[in-house]
């Protein structure tokens, strides 16, 4: 595992609403995380960017942070190997000094018939949606138990993890996981001051989701317009969901103000699915 490093050189900055916190976000170099990290960072966080693969794209998300006035630093690692949750939460305590916030955003879906869903494919996304999930809260309640400092941990679930649909049922087995471990882990925490709560956004138009529109196609034999169309009928508020928008959610449960929201399932989906 690699970090790459891109820090200013600007320290003991404060925001309108205190000290500066830190937060770790994990899949952070593009889409949903991007987004996430960036309303973090506007909030007042500095910011540890984790990604898996591309490391241009984490320098986007890490020049993004820095431009609010934050600082930032981009992690390599899978989340689904304990040890790098474990390196990211040394890393923003040793490099920032505290860990305040921790979003376990990555993930990975494929979309198939259920009867069509090979074990490898269930295995990986079950490592990475929910094992490493996880790991994360696992990472980040140890290090906040031992600052002693009130935390707040977001989990990134789904729609799906609170009501299925066809062809992303193993999926969504691995986002009601996420729930569960949400709820578990908001009754064992509150003692300590830590919050955790799950988002649970909608159809956004993420490279992930657009692999799945394209397995759509090939599943149902619709053209890619009609499928698009088909996600865009089903949300009540007429567009899909944007990064800004999960982000906006993210950083109002990461805030002092949702210190008394804990175990919740936010969804962010124009009414698509009510819970």
């Amino acid at each position: 595992m690699t970090s790459l490093t891109n820090m200013t050189n600007m320290t003991g900055l404060t925001s309108m609403t205190g000290p500066t916190r830190v937060a770790v976000v994990t899949g952070a170099a593009r889409g949903l995380g991007r987004g996430i990290a960036v309303a973090l960072a506007e909030s007042g966080c500095d910011v540890v960017v984790n990604f898996s693969s591309s490391e241009e794209a984490a320098a986007e998300t890490v020049a993004l942070v820095e431009k609010t006035g934050r600082r930032a630093v981009a992690v390599r690692g899978d989340i689904a190997d304990q040890a790098t949750a474990t390196e990211l939460a040394r890393v923003a305590v040793e490099e920032f000094g505290s860990l305040d916030v921790w979003v376990n955003n990555a993930g990975i879906s494929v979309l198939a018939p259920l009867v069509d869903t090979s074990a490898a494919d269930m295995r990986r996304m079950f490592e990475v949606n929910t094992v490493g999930t996880m790991f994360g809260i696992q990472a980040a309640a140890a290090a906040m138990r031992r600052s002693g400092r009130p935390g707040r941990i977001v989990n990134v679930a789904s729609e799906l993890g609170v009501q299925a649909f066809p062809y992303l049922g193993a999926y969504s087995a691995t986002k009601f996981a996420v729930i569960g471990l949400t709820q578990s882990a908001a009754l064992e925490l509150a003692a300590d001051s830590i919050t955790v709560n799950a988002v649970c956004p909608g159809t956004a138009e993420t490279d992930m989701v657009l692999a799945e529109r394209s397995s759509e196609v090939t599943v149902t034999g619709l053209t890619p317009d009609a499928v698009r169309a088909s996600y865009l009928d089903g949300i009540p508020a007429g567009r899909f969901c944007t990064p800004e928008d999960v982000g906006a959610c993210v950083a109002y449960l990461a805030s002092p103000s949702a210190g008394y929201l804990t175990g919740q399932s936010v969804c962010v989906n124009g009414g698509s699915v009510l819970h």
